[in-house]
C-alpha cells in the first residue's frame, strides 16, 4: 500500500517506559518536530516540542487512541505513518468480526464433550460463549458407534444462574445416559497484541489468510478518496488532474471483488465440510 514510499525515520537511543514523555533520537531530528507525529511499534506520539541540540521530543503519549507502552533502545520511530500500525490492528480485527457475520457466513467449528444423564431435557453447553448454530449432536451409542442426534436444538441466552455458559441443548427424543460430543459455529477470535497468531490465537484457517489481508486494505484505503477531497485548506492541487476523484475506490474495485469471491469460495467449502444434519 506504500507504493515504494520510503517514510522519515529516526531509532530509541535508550529505552522509555509508558509514561516517559521525553523521547531521546539517535540521529539527527530532520522532519521530527513540534506538531508531527510519529510511530513506535504500535503507539503513536504527538511531539509539543523538538530540541535539535539534544535531539530530544517532549511527546504526548498513546496519541490518537493508541496504547502507551515501554519501547526498547534501537526501537524505529517512524515519522507521520501514512497506515499506522494500531490502526491496521483494529481494522485486523473488524476484520476477523465481519467475516463470522451472516451476510459472510464463515465460522470456526468448536466442538465440546458433554457427559449426559439421560434425564434432563435441557442442558448446558459447558464453556461456551457466542454460539452462531450448532453443526451436530453425536451421543456414544457403543465404542465404534456415534449416532446423529436429530431431534435436538440449540437455545442462547438463558439465565447463567441456572446454565453458567446461558447456551444449551434441549433434548425433543429420549436419549439413553451417555457422553454427548456437540460441534457448533462459532465467530472467529479477536486478535489481542500483534504477535497474535490467526490460525491458532484467532482460529482463522489458513487458507482465509489472503481474505483478511485484502480487508485490512479495503479498510485502511476506504477513507483515503474522502481526506485527498478535503478543501478546508485549499482547493486540490495540481495532483487532482493526474489521479482525479474515484480513483482510489476504482483500485480497490478489483480487491473488493477478489475478497468477495474468496469469502464465496470460503463459505461453499464449509457447507460441504460441514452440512447441518438437523431436522425440524
Amino acid at each position: 500500500m506504500l507504493a515504494g514510499t520510503v517514510e522519515e525515520r529516526n531509532k530509541l537511543a535508550s529505552s522509555i517506559d509508558s509514561d516517559d514523555t521525553a523521547v531521546v533520537c539517535t540521529y539527527d531530528l530532520g522532519g521530527f518536530r513540534a506538531g508531527s507525529v510519529f510511530e513506535i511499534d504500535s503507539e503513536l506520539f504527538y511531539v509539543w516540542e523538538a530540541n535539535v541540540s539534544s535531539k530530544t521530543l517532549t511527546v504526548e503519549r498513546g496519541y490518537a487512541g493508541s496504547t502507551a507502552a515501554s519501547h526498547s533502545s534501537g526501537a524505529v520511530l517512524t515519522l507521520s505513518p501514512r497506515f499506522p500500525r494500531a490502526q491496521m490492528f483494529d481494522a485486523l480485527n473488524s476484520e476477523l468480526d465481519d467475516l463470522s457475520s451472516t451476510a459472510n457466513g464463515l465460522f470456526r467449528v468448536v466442538s465440546v464433550d458433554l457427559d449426559y444423564n439421560g434425564a434432563d431435557r435441557q442442558i448446558n453447553i459447558t464453556g461456551s460463549t457466542t454460539i452462531l448454530g450448532l453443526i451436530d449432536v453425536r451421543f456414544r451409542y457403543v465404542s465404534d458407534e456415534h449416532p446423529v442426534l436429530r431431534h435436538v436444538r440449540l437455545q442462547t441466552g438463558l439465565p447463567t444462574t441456572d446454565f453458567a455458559s446461558g447456551n444449551t441443548l434441549v433434548f425433543d427424543e429420549s436419549v439413553m445416559a451417555s457422553d454427548v460430543r456437540v460441534r457448533y459455529r462459532a465467530p472467529f477470535v479477536r486478535a489481542t497484541n500483534e504477535a497474535s497468531d490467526l490460525t491458532t490465537n484467532c482460529f482463522l484457517p489458513a487458507t482465509c489468510d489472503d481474505i483478511v489481508e485484502m480487508g485490512v486494505i479495503l479498510r485502511m484505503m476506504g477513507a483515503r478518496e474522502i481526506k485527498r477531497n478535503f478543501t478546508e485548506a485549499q482547493g486540490d492541487t495540481r495532483r487532482a488532474e493526474e489521479v482525479p476523484a474515484g480513483a482510489i475506490a476504482g483500485s480497490v474495485a478489483n480487491i473488493m471483488r477478489m475478497r468477495r469471491e474468496r469469502i464465496i469460495a470460503e463459505s461453499g467449502r464449509l457447507k460441504a465440510q460441514y452440512p447441518i444434519l438437523f431436522r425440524k
